[in-house]
């Protein structure tokens, strides 16, 4: 039996682009690339999402949950990110271990499409 905790945030936010004035693009760092079952999980099963912020309002793309939002309104945000990933874990956490497979698969993917990347990127350092 694996001791998987799930996917989590793996830094702070940071504003990758300003919009507008006073209205940022946030990117926050997840721990792992989350799989369709998961984004489907942290989309749906989220409970009393303030009406101005719903999950849908987030983007998963790669590794990254991005935001649209101002300043003052960062912090509360992604406390209800944290929250929402962590509802969707425990929900896939509920599924079982059927999940654990795909996880892996995913994982080894990512693994070697970095190092092919890091390959290429060796072989273009001196250009």
């Amino acid at each position: 039996m694996t001791t998987y905790e799930g996917i989590k945030r793996a830094g702070p936010p940071q504003a990758i682009q300003k919009l507008r004035e006073d209205l940022y693009m946030v990117q926050i760092t997840l721990s792992e690339t989350p799989s369709a079952d998961w984004k489907r999980l942290f989309y749906e099963t989220q409970q009393a999402p303030p009406p101005d912020f719903p999950p849908r309002g987030v983007d998963l793309s790669a590794n990254f949950a991005r935001f649209r939002s101002d300043a003052a309104s960062v912090e509360a945000k992604t406390a209800w990110i944290d929250r929402w990933i962590d509802r969707a874990n425990q929900k896939e956490a509920a599924m079982g271990g059927r999940l654990d497979q795909e996880r892996k698969q995913r994982r080894e993917e990512h693994q070697r499409e970095q190092e092919e990347l890091a390959a290429i990127n060796a072989r273009w350092e001196k250009l």
